[in-house]
């Protein structure tokens, strides 16, 4: 899954955009569409539906289900995203980061959603769910409709515990990334 992703370059796609170590969903992210950048909010209604606020689809059914018809592409800018691992009594959390900035996306007037998959096996221990993530090189060709969603960039990812203060979505610190255990 991902409900909280780190965006740490002031300028993701050329965008004006203040640094963040805990984006929640609501919060305006940068995309990249076909044709456009822009900053759109990160939570997803169709247009039938008001204050649906989805923020992430499965990127195996996105095409059977009615919610995600006549919506666009979009490259969600990132550096990495944050996983709760359920133990016992708690959740643990985790940040988990590739080599690649670039999740998946959709997105229509309301905002914009990250689409998922089937987590690689380094991580499954944490969340059976992960982000799509791209290749630079594939940008174009997701945007222009190709499915990508076993891209290599779903593989040699990286993780380390976090401190529990990335819970509250107000802390907002480059230390949120920085291992903790």
């Amino acid at each position: 899954m991902c409900g909280r992703f780190v965006i740490h370059y002031n300028k993701p796609f050329g965008i004006d955009f203040k640094k963040s170590f805990n984006i929640a969903p609501s919060n305006l992210v940068p995309i990249k569409t076909s044709d456009d950048v822009k900053l759109i909010k990160w939570s997803f209604s169709p247009l039938w539906r008001e204050e649906m606020n989805l923020i992430n689809c499965r990127s195996e059914t996105i095409n059977e289900k009615p919610s995600f018809k006549n919506t666009k592409k979009c490259i969600v800018f990132n550096n990495g995203w944050y996983e709760w691992k359920r133990d016992k009594l708690e959740k643990i959390p985790y940040f988990i980061f590739s080599k690649s900035s670039f999740f998946a996306g959709i997105y229509n007037e309301s905002g914009c959603l990250i689409l998922t998959r089937n987590a690689v096996n380094e991580i499954q221990h944490i969340h059976h769910r992960q982000p799509v993530l791209l290749e630079d090189f594939e940008i174009d060709r997701y945007l222009r409709g190709e499915d990508l969603f076993n891209s290599d960039a779903n593989n040699n990812l990286g993780f380390h515990q976090v401190s529990k203060k990335v819970n509250d979505p107000l802390n907002n610190a480059p230390e949120l990334i920085h291992k903790n255990f």
